[in-house]
């Protein structure tokens, strides 16, 4: 499935979802986010990391639950008007098909060329957020989610 399209001008679009947290945004390709659904609290599965939050069914099937800002060293994010973004797996490994991050909000979509993204320094990076780019103006982070996956399966198996 890919998540580009060409617009009648030739110009090649990726349609993304800028995704808010508490102290940024990511953006990540549309196809990537399977669904955006109301938070509720997950059920407990790790005391190790508290990042991992939990995991929780979603359609039948059991995801864990993360938070961007604490597995990259930041803060704990405020869990009133939460959401969780329910987010495919890579594909790398069959036992991680999905997982959820929790967000702050309403997601944005922005259909986004190549010409859109600028490479910025970020004031904030960590070590999971992969680039800062911005947006006609707008900062925002590209996560890394090869290593958000591989850090998960450490702890889920």
């Amino acid at each position: 499935m890919s998540a580009e399209i060409v617009t009648q001008d030739g110009i090649n679009e990726v349609a993304s979802l800028l995704l808010p947290l508490h102290d940024k945004q990511l953006i990540l390709p549309n196809v990537t986010v399977a669904e955006i659904i109301p938070y509720r609290a997950p059920t407990s599965i790790s005391d190790n990391a508290g990042w991992l939050l939990g995991q929780l069914e979603w359609r039948n099937i059991h995801i864990p639950v993360i938070s961007y800002e604490l597995i990259n060293g930041g803060s704990a994010p405020p869990i009133e008007g939460a959401r969780l973004a329910v987010i495919n797996g890579t594909g790398v490994n069959r036992n991680l098909p999905f997982y959820a991050v929790l967000i702050q909000g309403i997601p944005r979509l922005a259909h986004i060329t190549e010409d859109d993204i600028v490479s910025v320094e970020a004031m904030h990076s960590g070590p999971y957020d992969q680039m800062a780019v911005s947006l006609s103006g707008e900062q925002a982070m590209i996560p890394d989610l090869d290593m958000i996956e591989n850090e998960l399966l450490r702890y889920i198996g």
